[in-house]
């Protein structure tokens, strides 16, 4: 269903991970017959499901709050948990009044809908912080794909976490909604367009002169806009390009969606509303994304 989608691997990445754990961990009980109960993989990765989605993280590492996992989340709500580690006392302060028996709700983050579905097993239709994580390569058979490897790798950060907490790299770009009539330089990652203005360089002279442009600068590559207006255009006209096939890819999968919902029953309509939240939010702001680099390239 969400095969497009950077929570595909992701998601098998940590189903992977639950599996080693739990590998670990009957070793471990192994070495004590007869004291613990026995456990299928399925049971363990259900505690482990449980833990995760409602442990909080304090300076003193991840922890469970009785009475404070029962809230749920708001993506507007102002409410928030405050915590004492000393007194070991929590509280929640709510972001205005409410009526006897109302439900409080609190933010768990800014998270896209890929980082909710991933943690906590939902989304939220029409997330205003769903974020799409893209990646680029270098062709192989791009006769200076050496020379351009080796510039990224001595320029770029090999390894960062994005807000959603995925594993990433150094062509691995954080793509957010851009604002409708977002100014010139409020849009598309300065990274991924630095890294567009490498990837159609076609000159050992051109990636020289961006080495040394950085060099004069702040010290990072390929982040003023090209001298030559043609090759500025080109830059962006292959991020238009790529991201366009992304959002092929992803239309395409929610068209396979849609004659299925009709023989849906329970379980599998909330999967199937969950993977139509997490797709439609993502090619939105991959739309938005293009929309920006098209009018940017008009604009030169």
């Amino acid at each position: 269903m969400i095969r497009p989608s950077p929570l595909y691997n992701e998601t098998l990445r940590q189903k992977t991970q639950i599996e080693k754990d739990f590998s670990a961990v009957k070793l471990a009980f192994s070495q004590f017959p007869g004291k613990f109960q026995d456990f299928t993989l399925q049971e363990f990765a259900h505690a482990y499901g449980l833990v995760t989605s409602r442990a909080w993280e304090s300076s003193k590492g991840v922890s469970l709050i009785p009475f404070a996992d029962f809230f749920n989340h708001d993506g507007t709500s102002e409410s928030y948990v405050l915590s004492d580690e000393t007194l070991k006392h929590t509280e929640v302060i709510a972001d205005r009044d409410f009526a006897l028996g109302e439900e409080v709700r609190i933010r768990y983050g800014k998270f896209s809908n890929a980082t909710l579905l991933l943690d906590f097993g939902f989304t939220v239709s029409c997330n205003s912080y769903d974020q799409v994580r893209f990646e680029l390569n270098i062709p192989q058979n791009d006769r200076l794909y050496k020379q351009k490897l080796e510039i990224l790798d001595r320029h770029f950060t090999r390894s960062v976490k994005d807000v959603n907490v995925f594993n990433s790299s150094w062509n691995s770009f954080t793509i957010k909604e851009v604002p409708s009539g977002s100014r010139r330089r409020k849009g598309v990652p300065q990274s991924l367009r630095a890294f567009g203005r490498i990837l159609t360089c076609d000159s050992e002279q051109e990636l020289n002169d961006l080495v040394t442009e950085a060099a004069q600068n702040d010290g990072r590559l390929a982040r003023f806009p090209l001298k030559n207006r043609d090759s500025e255009i080109k830059a962006h006209r292959l991020l238009i390009f790529e991201i366009s096939r992304l959002i092929e890819e992803y239309n395409n999968c929610i068209k396979l969606l849609v004659p299925s919902c009709s023989n849906l029953r329970g379980e599998s309509v909330m999967r199937w509303r969950l993977a139509q939240d997490l797709l439609t939010g993502e090619v939105r702001v991959l739309e938005s994304a293009c929309a920006w680099l098209e009018n940017y390239c008009s604009s030169l």
